[in-house]
C-alpha cells in the first residue's frame, strides 16, 4: 500500500515554493472556486488545478485511497442536496424545464442538473489543490504558514502533529486490512463496489473506534 498524504520532498516547481505563499494560494483558488457559477471559469479552473498537480510530480496513487472516499462522500452530498433542495437550481437561474418526474414531489429539471453539476465541477477545481497542498507541504512548514496568517501558534502546532500522525493511521489500516483479508473479506478490484464499501468499514470501525 502507497504512502497517502504523506509529505514526500520532490524537485518540483511546487515544493520549490514556500507554505506560506501555498495556502495563500489555496485560500484564493478555493475562494473563487466558491464564488463563481461561471461553468466555463469552472472547467478552467478544473483544468489548471489538473496542470498544476502534474508539474507538482506527485503519484497519483498517493492521494487515491483519499479520493476515493472524497467522491463517494460527493456522491452522497450531491444526493442530499436533491433531496432537500429539489429546485435550488430553478430559484437561482429563474426557469424551469422539467426532463422527468421521479416521484412525489421530485421532478428532476434541467435547472437543477445544471446547478448540481457546477457544484461538482467547484468540488473537482479544488480537490486536486487540497490534496496537492498536504502532500507538497512539509508538516512543519504548514504550520509557520498558518502562523503568519494570524493563526495562533497552539492551532498551527496543533494541525502540524495531526498531519505527523496520517502516516501511523494508514499503517494501523493496512495491519487492520490485512487481519480481516485473513479472515476472508475480500479487498480486491475483483469484489463489486458495494461489498468493497463494507468491506472498507469493517476496517475504518476497528480503525476509528
Amino acid at each position: 500500500m502507497s504512502k497517502m498524504l504523506e509529505y514526500t520532498n520532490i524537485n518540483s516547481p511546487i515544493h520549490k515554493l514556500t507554505g506560506a505563499s501555498k495556502l495563500i494560494a489555496l485560500i484564493i483558488w478555493a475562494l473563487a472556486s466558491m464564488i463563481t457559477y461561471d461553468t466555463r471559469v469552472l472547467i478552467l479552473m478544473f483544468i489548471l488545478s489538473i496542470f498544476v498537480f502534474k508539474i507538482s510530480k506527485v503519484e497519483f496513487k498517493q492521494v487515491s485511497f483519499v479520493l476515493y472516499f472524497i467522491l463517494i462522500f460527493l456522491l452522497l452530498n450531491n444526493l442530499a442536496i436533491f433531496i432537500f433542495s429539489p429546485y435550488e437550481g430553478v430559484q437561482i437561474y429563474g426557469s424551469r424545464t422539467d426532463l422527468f418526474k421521479i416521484a412525489g414531489p421530485y421532478t428532476l429539471t434541467l435547472e437543477q442538473l445544471f446547478y448540481q453539476f457546477n457544484i461538482t465541477l467547484k468540488y473537482f477545481s479544488i480537490i486536486p489543490m487540497a490534496l496537492l497542498f498536504m502532500v507538497a507541504t512539509n508538516p512543519s512548514e504548514f504550520a509557520a504558514s498558518l502562523n503568519k496568517i494570524g493563526v495562533s501558534y497552539k492551532v498551527a502546532y496543533s494541525v502540524s502533529i495531526a498531519l505527523r500522525y496520517i502516516p501511523d493511521v494508514q499503517r494501523d489500516y493496512q495491519d487492520i486490512s490485512f487481519a480481516q483479508q485473513a479472515r476472508g473479506i475480500d479487498m480486491s478490484k475483483k469484489e463489486i463496489v458495494t461489498k468493497r464499501i463494507k468491506n472498507s468499514a469493517a476496517i475504518l470501525m476497528p480503525l476509528i473506534f
